[in-house]
């Protein structure tokens, strides 16, 4: 369901300006004010100030934020808004090398947008974030927590040759070990049950299903075996 709490969409217009500073603000003055605001939302939201908030990784502002059983999906989306924000802001003071601390923020707010839509927010434009938060991480390489949570949302969404590429990328990367077995195995069987016009509109026709089935667990029978390891 949407944000309805009022404390929330209050802290949701403040980050709204912060985000609107930053990206038509260019004068000294007008982006000191901007990191001014940064800084301010900082604090309102999770009662830590932006420095803290740039030295925790993603598992521990999920863990603050109550994940995975108790997670406050509002304040995890206002967060990821803000983080948004901030990689913004890194980028027009520092241009090239602000990249690396963008892309950081980039990755929380990611994490965060993704966990929200697992907690089932439905913000009108979460999805679209985290799509957009995708492209401009394209070529940075997600941890495995973060792959997976992508793998899962295009699940949820209903993209299902979007997670399968991501199930084999996911393979390719960390192995098809136990964990990966059985995420993929319980994704085919979910598949098989699904009727063909939900697969047709998912990318992944069942005979192809089908293809994709056989070829993991060729890749699960190939990491078991003696001396072997995914490839």
């Amino acid at each position: 369901m949407p944000i309805r709490d009022d404390l929330i969409l209050r802290m949701l217009d403040q980050v709204g300006a912060v985000i609107a500073r930053v990206l038509t603000g260019r004068a000294p003055d007008d982006l000191a004010e901007a990191e001014r605001e940064l800084a301010g939302a900082y604090v309102e939201l999770t009662g830590s100030g932006r420095e803290l908030v740039g030295r925790l990784s993603s598992e521990q502002l999920l863990a603050i934020l109550g994940a995975p059983s108790r997670f406050n999906r509002e304040r995890g989306y206002v967060l990821a808004r803000l983080l948004e924000a901030d990689a913004q802001l890194s980028e027009i003071e520092a241009g090239e090398d602000g990249a690396a601390a963008s892309d950081v923020r980039r990755l929380k707010a990611l994490d965060l947008y993704l966990e929200a839509a697992r907690a089932g927010l439905d913000e009108e434009d979460l999805d679209e974030r985290v799509q957009g938060l995708l492209a401009a991480l394209s070529v940075v390489a997600l941890p495995e927590a973060s792959h997976w949570r992508t793998f899962d949302h295009a699940v949820e969404r209903g993209r299902y040759a979007e997670a399968e590429d991501r199930l084999f990328e996911g393979v390719q990367r960390f192995g098809a070990g136990e964990d990966v077995a059985v995420r993929g195995r319980a994704f085919y069987r979910d598949l098989e049950g699904k009727p063909d016009a939900a697969l047709e509109e998912g990318s992944l026709p069942r005979g192809e299903v089908a293809e994709g089935r056989q070829a993991f667990e060729r890749e699960v029978a190939r990491a078991a075996a003696p001396g072997e390891g995914s490839r």
